[in-house]
């Protein structure tokens, strides 16, 4: 349900990133799951040492209704084939378009929407800070890697028809993808220089972003909310619960959930549960109304209403597509 994978299943779009998150998560039974678990761990990474990444061709909201606010701890390449949709990345929201290059560092929080008049389709590269050159001690890996991973540094993340660099940027992310689906060694090589070159530009210098390391942002700040209701989305949740979890007010934070993520949080939650349902409906026989209560909804009629909202259809016409 979440299109076409051209390396590893991509069922889980929202991750978390801590050990601590994944042991709070082995705690909870869920019935849908839509996070990663450690039992499934393997399963899901985006990367391991063999191959250290993973590519996914993204069709919104064909595939999937939107990719949620989520965050993982690689990098991540997006390349808009067609359609137009709204990126959020950290703090900033941006529409995106064909043939834009979208950069993600690792551990942001980012989301993607379909504009409200046109899909959207993207491709989405993620992979490891090992292609970087990560673990080596040279003054390139330590001050151009290791600080974008860490938040220190931060980068423009849209490049399009406006950017100077576009047209070299442009071909380097089509090599990498192309490189990615061949799916081999001898162009893992190829792909590992070329990734090289692209973070050369990436890290130009009138490509560096005005961020002050020491700075708290809105989706810092709401990172606990988005978190817990990750894995606790099928209960009851209230605003002053996530408020309490981020240490805030409760007008202090649903401001800066808004800022952050672009809607609210009731909003998000909603989305969070319509996922899990449609995973439900995709991977289980279970009846419309189990599925509606075990994914947090405390009545059918708004879980049928909200589920057309969200993707489109209803929830039988979805199971039956």
């Amino acid at each position: 349900m979440h299109g076409v994978c051209l390396k590893l299943p991509f069922k889980l779009l929202i991750k978390a990133i801590s050990q601590a998150s994944l042991r709070y998560a082995r705690g909870i039974n869920m019935k849908y799951t839509i996070v990663a678990s450690q039992g499934n761990k393997e399963q899901r990474q985006h990367s391991s040492s063999l191959v250290p990444y993973s590519i996914y061709d993204c069709h919104i909201p064909d595939s999937f209704p939107n990719v949620p606010m989520h965050w993982h701890n690689e990098f991540e390449i997006d390349y808009v084939l067609q359609g137009k949709g709204d990126f959020i990345c950290g703090d900033e929201h941006f529409p995106v378009s064909n043939g834009d290059v979208i950069m993600i560092s690792p551990n942001m929080l980012h989301a993607a929407y379909p504009s409200s008049t046109m899909n959207l389709h993207y491709i989405a590269f993620v992979f490891h800070a090992s292609m970087l050159g990560l673990e080596s001690n040279d003054r390139s890996s330590t001050h151009c890697i290791r600080p974008l991973i860490t938040g220190q540094l931060r980068v423009n993340m849209k490049y399009d028809l406006s950017h100077p660099d576009y047209s070299v940027i442009h071909s380097l992310t089509e090599t990498i993808i192309s490189c990615a689906n061949k799916n081999n060694p001898y162009d893992d090589l190829l792909l590992k220089s070329v990734l090289l070159q692209l973070y050369w530009y990436f890290e130009k210098s009138d490509n560096l972003s005005s961020f002050q390391g020491d700075d708290i942002s809105y989706s810092s700040l709401i990172r606990p909310a988005l978190e817990y209701m990750t894995y606790c989305y099928m209960d009851s949740i209230t605003i002053g619960e996530l408020a309490a979890k981020c240490a805030i007010s409760s007008s202090h934070f649903m401001n800066s959930f808004k800022k952050a993520v672009g809607c609210s949080a009731i909003e998000f939650l909603t989305h969070l549960r319509i996922k899990a349902a449609c995973t439900a409906l995709t991977e289980t026989t279970d009846d419309i109304s189990t599925i509606s209560y075990s994914c947090g909804f405390n009545n059918l009629s708004n879980f049928n209403k909200q589920f057309k909202k969200i993707t489109g259809s209803s929830p039988r016409e979805y199971r039956k597509r």
